[in-house]
């Protein structure tokens, strides 16, 4: 993953343990896949809930947490008994392929997921979707290219998870505990070398503190390393404007 997005090893690493959680969990919700049984309010009648998979899914993830959003995709789809067919970013296709391994050396039945790597996503993505097999999208990228997608979809009425875009700003008060707000700025700026959906996007500083915010945040910035993320000590990889 690293040298193939640039991330440091040590947030790499953190990114197997993250991707590994959802596989965890959505193991142990698979058990509890359960539907209801009740009572109609007027009394004349019962309701009978029953859950189902939905069908084939088309799981598109995004270059930034190539394995996490993988998983976080996969484990729902394939605990609730999907197949699917999952488009990783074209800058991070080798981090799938061999998540895809894995998972066939643990036992998934081949055919249940399907990997399709595209440089060039439009031309294959609208005639999937328009196909009529797909029966659910869930995309984790672009708010552009979200409404294209959910444009697409509509034709067949497909259901849809998008995570969209990311705007987050990051305020700080005249009362706040400057320690604090400068550990809290350097997290939700540098995690991931910045490039996060939850990452600060401007800063709010209340003119009493706004200088000495300003001098803490620039001193821990000039101590970062940066540079490859394979190298010990580096804190921020390559970064893509």
């Amino acid at each position: 993953m690293t040298l193939e997005m640039g991330k440091p090893v040590a947030e790499a690493k953190g990114e197997i343990t993250y991707a590994a959680e959802f596989f965890r969990w959505f193991a142990e919700e698979a058990v509890r896949i359960d539907g209801g049984y009740a009572t109609a309010p007027n009394g004349q009648g019962r309701f009978l809930v029953m859950r189902q998979p939905v069908g084939p899914c088309l799981l598109i993830t995004p270059w930034n947490f190539p394995m996490a959003m993988g998983t976080r995709k996969l484990g729902p789809a394939i605990a609730a008994g999907c197949t699917v067919v999952i488009k990783p970013a074209e800058q991070t296709p080798l981090s799938m392929l061999a998540l895809t391994d894995i998972l066939a050396e643990a036992g998934l039945p081949a055919g249940v997921l399907n990997v399709l790597t595209t440089s060039d996503p439009g031309p294959v993505m609208e005639p999937l979707i328009k196909d009529g097999r797909i029966r659910k999208i869930s995309f984790t990228g672009s708010t552009a290219v979200g409404k294209i997608l959910l444009a697409q979809a509509a034709d067949k009425v497909l259901r849809t998870s998008m995570e969209l875009g990311g705007n987050a700003p990051f305020l700080v008060f005249d009362d706040a505990d400057l320690d604090v707000a400068v550990e809290g700025a350097m997290m939700a700026k540098t995690r991931n070398m910045g490039e996060a959906c939850t990452a600060a996007n401007r800063f709010y500083v209340q003119r009493g503190v706004a200088q000495e915010f300003g001098r803490r945040l620039t001193s821990r910035m000039a101590e970062l390393k940066v540079g490859r993320g394979t190298e010990e000590g580096v804190k921020i990889g390559p970064s893509v404007d």
